[in-house]
């Protein structure tokens, strides 16, 4: 909820400049279990990165435009990794997993503590924070949650100063597990 309003005060701060509006496609994805609005052809990748869970293979499926300095939007990012089953027994565990998945994805940001929020990401428990870069104009917002045995992240990158409410909260409202 408070994650919400931040997000719709910062689209009041950001109105102005262009106001065209990014076209928006659903991105299914059968073996990460769920689908969401994103821009048109977002590339898949799978790395091998430190998760709460160690070292494992974790999917991005990612778009980025083609001049990052012009464009209003620099990310828009769905991330998954597999969660161990063992420490997946009851929500104390998942707690702790969504701590301190969201806690290692702050430090992708800033060597700062950040506020997080515990939140309700469509229908599932998660978490989240904004991340506001004041030297270079740039807004991230990140939402994580865990369905299916699978840890989610949702990110937007995107510049202060355009109108980006339509698309940001189309790609985060649009995001479902397809099987729980």
């Amino acid at each position: 909820m408070l994650v919400g309003l931040i997000i719709n005060m910062l689209y009041v701060q950001s109105c102005g400049g262009d106001h065209s509006v990014l076209k928006m496609e659903t991105y299914t994805s059968a073996d990460g279990g769920f689908s969401i609005n994103m821009p048109s052809d977002p590339k898949r990748t799978v790395k091998v990165i430190t998760t709460p869970f160690g070292k494992q293979a974790t999917t991005f499926i990612e778009w980025k435009p083609d001049n990052i300095s012009i464009n209003k939007f620099k990310l828009f990012q769905v991330s998954f990794t597999d969660c161990p089953a063992s420490l997946m027994t009851d929500s104390s565990g998942r707690q702790r997993i969504l701590d301190s998945a969201i806690n290692m994805r702050v430090k992708d940001f800033a060597d700062i503590d950040l506020e997080t929020y515990t939140i309700n990401f469509n229908g599932i428990e998660g978490r989240a924070f904004i991340f506001e870069v004041k030297d270079n104009n740039n807004i991230a917002i990140v939402k994580q949650c865990i369905a299916n045995h699978k840890l989610y992240d949702v990110t937007v990158v995107l510049k202060k100063n355009f109108a980006t409410n339509k698309e940001v909260h189309e790609f985060f409202n649009s995001f479902q597990v397809l099987y729980r």
